[in-house]
Parts: structure tokens; C-alpha cells; sequence
């Protein structure tokens, strides 16, 4: 899955009030750059959206500034107007349409970092779809695994995460399994030959303009090959990762590393509610899964005795030890309502505090926070990740009772809009916006004031 941003996705964004003058909508932004040099190129990478209000004209012309954006890969231009310039200067929308270049034209009322962070937004948005999906793709790739010809249907999915082909080889670059008919390329091969004397961790990659190729090891003599488009999200390597386990415990008995990848699965596919297939997992790599669970959300130091993940961790009732770190424990339930168990997680996480750094599920008790200097710091620790503009929609939704539409509208967003906001503040602070104690309490951490 790719999370490229799009200039179409910034010129759809009301509140900017963007003007596409001339260009292809369709051209990836990667980032947003400010300039007013004569010559910015040094400055840039490729593929930024370059803003300006062409304080100064360049020395050599809007033609040859064009030509020298254009060679330095830079995606468009946004050119805010009202400021040096009423207009776009037609000489500046000729040089680009000729050369090809993106030209938007900013309205004064729309500041230039208003337009930084919308991109930043959706690049964090995109992440977070990639990731989902990559964590998606590992659960079926376990199931995929447990399941009739595991190896095959292992590779066939591990090919379609990054839309390519993929092979299990041995050292000698012999193809033992595969998801296409088609074999792997020499330049793989020979990656295989420099880094298959380098141990269970050796891995090698390959990045073109037209591809990639990634190699890692799946236990001790075989190697898994995947090719695929050259922009594969960050995510995606953790299911590739996965892949090359699934496969050395299809192939031989993993160990180390390998089985600890696996029991991540494990644990995200009880939390996904995929008990069978995790139990059929968990049995093959010789796991003893509980029922009833407890699941806690830890955060620094991982739990010791416990089924473990990124962030989650398994335990049996009765079983949880004292933590280190910051950790929510959520209420013991039966091992196919771990969900909820997850749910219960979350909420005692996001109470947690320096002075509180372990919270139990329904640990709700609040009045030592009458005083205001603690009622204060709690507050401050509470909204701790809100950025100005999610504390506004949660302030205002909140004072319009959890009407989403007198929201939107008094906030001037699209309801679309308002709902991703609302959902990114639900996840950061663990809450339910359907819960009335949930809702309750978000609003005395908003209304908090200094004693």
C-alpha cells in the first residue's frame, strides 16, 4: 500500500482555498519547502511543493527559475498572491505550463504553514493506513501459514504487500517455492551470494527507479526474495519480516528472533479476535495462550513472563506481575473477548502519569484532583499528544453536546474532516466518544484551569 500524497489531496483541502493554475494534479508531494532565493535548488531534495510570494523577481527570469525547480525534481509550485504580486505573473504560468510544472496559486488568507501542516497530516494519515494494512497482512500471512501449501500462500502474500513476486531460496539461489512462474533476477542472485555467509540476520536490498528487490534471511539456510515498486511503505517491512519467520517455521524450527516475531503475531491475532488461527500458531512454536486473559498496554520496558507484541502483552488472570514502565492493565475476560480486554487497556493507559505510571481498568478515582494545582498537572498530562487544532474540535464537539454537524459547522470543516480529527483524538487519549464517563472526563482535563 502506498502513502503517497497527492497535490489533487492538498487542492481538495477547503480550508486552504487552493487554485491549481496550471499542471497535472496527480503529482506526488513529498514535502512542502519555503523560499524567496533567487535560486533555491540547493535546498531541495525533489519532490517538494516550493512556496513563494516572488518577493523578488529572479535575475535570470521566471523562465529559467522554472527550468532550474524542474531539473532539482521539485514537484510544483505554490505561489501566494495578494502579497508581492496581486496575480500569478503570466510570464511564471507560461515558463511552467512549457516546462510541465505544477502552479498553485495561495490566497493571502491562507498562511504558508497552514499548508506545511496539512501535508504533514495526510503523510501522517498515509503511515497510519500503511501500518494498519501491514498489521492486516501479518495476521493473514499466519493464517495463510497454518493453512494447506503454508509456503506457498505465504510467499503469494507477502508478493501482493508490496505488489510484486516473491521466492524461497536456498544458499546456492535455488528456488525452492514461489508465488509467479517467473525467476528472480541475476542482480538478486548475486545479492544473495555477498550476504548469505553473514548469519539468521544477514539481509539485502536493492532500490531503482523502477523497483526493489529485498532479501532476508528465513532461518539458517533459507532466504526469502521479494521484488516489488520502489515505494513500499515503512510498514511493510515488518510483514516481510513475518513472511521470512512464517517461513523458516514452515521450513525448519525457528528460534530466537524468529520465534519472537511469531509471538507478536500471536498476540495480534488474539487481540484481532483470530483465536483459532493463533491458537494453531501458538501450538506450533510450543505457546501456552491463556483463558481468561488479562491484556496490558506497556510503554518502555516490555513485561517479563508474558506473551509479548509492540505494544500489547498477554496475561493469564491472576497472573500479572508488578510492571516497570508506564502500563494500562485491562480486566481479566475469556481469551475470544480480548478485544474488549484490549479496550479496557487503552483506557487505563491514557490515565496513566509520571506520579501514576501503572493504572488498573476502572481506576477512576479522581477526587484527589480537586485540588487545583494537581487537577492542573493531570490535565496537562491527560491531553498530552492533542495539538492545538485536535483540542479545539474535541473542545467544541464536547460543548455541542456530540453533535458531529453544529460541530463542523461552527468549526468551519467538513463533517469528512471533523470525523478523522475526532478519531485521531479518540485514539490518542484512549476514549470512547460514546461514553458518557469518557466524554465526562476529557471535558474536566479541557476546562481545567491553573488555581
Amino acid at each position: 500500500m502506498s502513502c503517497v500524497v497527492q497535490l489533487a489531496d492538498l487542492l481538495a483541502t477547503p480550508s486552504l482555498d487552493l487554485r491549481l493554475v496550471v499542471g497535472d494534479p496527480g503529482v506526488a508531494v513529498r514535502w512542502v519547502a519555503t523560499s524567496e532565493l533567487d535560486d533555491p535548488t540547493a535546498f531541495l531534495e525533489g519532490g517538494e511543493l516550493l512556496l513563494t510570494t516572488g518577493l523578488r523577481v529572479p535575475r535570470a527570469g521566471w523562465a529559467r527559475w522554472v527550468e532550474r525547480l524542474v531539473a532539482a525534481g521539485v514537484s510544483g509550485v505554490g505561489f501566494g498572491v495578494g502579497l508581492s504580486h496581486r496575480t500569478v505573473p503570466r510570464t511564471l504560468v507560461t515558463a511552467a505550463g512549457t516546462a510541465g510544472l505544477a502552479l498553485v496559486e495561495v490566497p493571502v488568507p491562507t498562511p504558508f504553514i497552514a499548508v506545511s501542516r496539512r501535508l504533514a497530516d495526510l503523510l501522517r494519515r498515509g503511515e497510519n493506513e500503511a501500518e494498519a494494512a501491514a498489521a492486516r497482512a501479518q495476521r493473514d500471512l499466519t493464517v495463510a501459514a497454518t493453512g494447506p501449501d503454508g509456503t506457498r500462500a505465504v510467499l503469494v502474500r507477502a508478493a501482493r504487500a508490496v505488489g510484486g513476486s516473491a521466492w524461497l531460496l536456498d544458499a546456492a539461489g535455488t528456488v525452492l517455492a514461489a508465488s509467479t512462474a517467473a525467476a528472480p533476477s541475476a542482480a538478486a542472485l548475486d545479492g544473495l551470494r555477498r550476504v548469505r555467509g553473514q548469519g539468521a540476520r544477514a539481509a539485502w536490498s536493492e532500490v531503482t527507479a523502477t523497483g526493489s528487490s529485498t532479501l532476508l534471511a528465513s532461518g539458517t539456510s533459507r532466504w526469502l526474495l521479494v521484488t516489488g515498486a520502489p515505494g513500499a511503505p515503512r510498514a511493510v517491512r515488518g510483514t516481510l519480516g513475518t513472511a521470512a519467520a512464517l517461513l523458516g517455521l514452515l521450513t525448519s524450527r525457528p528460534g530466537g528472533e524468529a520465534t519472537s516475531v511469531l509471538t507478536a503475531v500471536v498476540v495480534d491475532l488474539v487481540l484481532d479476535g483470530r483465536v483459532d488461527p493463533a491458537r494453531r500458531l501458538a501450538g506450533t512454536v510450543g505457546l501456552d495462550l491463556p483463558d481468561p486473559v488479562v491484556v496490558v498496554r506497556w510503554a518502555g520496558t516490555a513485561p517479563a513472563g508474558a506473551l509479548v507484541a509492540e505494544r500489547y502483552a498477554l496475561f493469564g488472570a491472576g497472573e500479572v506481575p508488578a510492571l516497570a514502565g508506564r502500563a494500562g492493565v485491562g480486566r481479566a475476560v475469556a481469551l475470544t473477548g480480548a478485544g474488549e480486554g484490549r479496550r479496557t487497556a487503552d483506557l487505563a493507559f491514557a490515565r496513566t502519569t509520571a506520579e501514576r505510571p501503572v493504572v488498573l481498568a476502572g481506576d477512576r478515582s479522581l477526587p484527589d484532583l480537586l485540588d487545583g494545582e494537581v487537577l492542573t498537572r493531570w490535565s496537562r498530562e491527560r491531553l498530552a499528544g492533542l495539538d492545538p487544532e485536535l483540542r479545539e474540535a474535541v473542545q467544541v464537539f464536547l460543548a455541542h453536546h456530540g453533535a458531529r454537524q453544529p460541530t463542523a459547522e461552527a468549526l468551519g470543516l467538513h463533517r469528512n474532516t471533523l470525523r478523522h480529527r475526532l478519531s485521531r483524538a479518540q485514539e490518542i487519549l484512549g476514549v470512547s466518544w460514546e461514553d458518557p464517563t469518557d466524554r465526562a472526563e476529557v471535558w474536566l482535563a479541557l476546562t481545567a484551569r491553573p488555581s
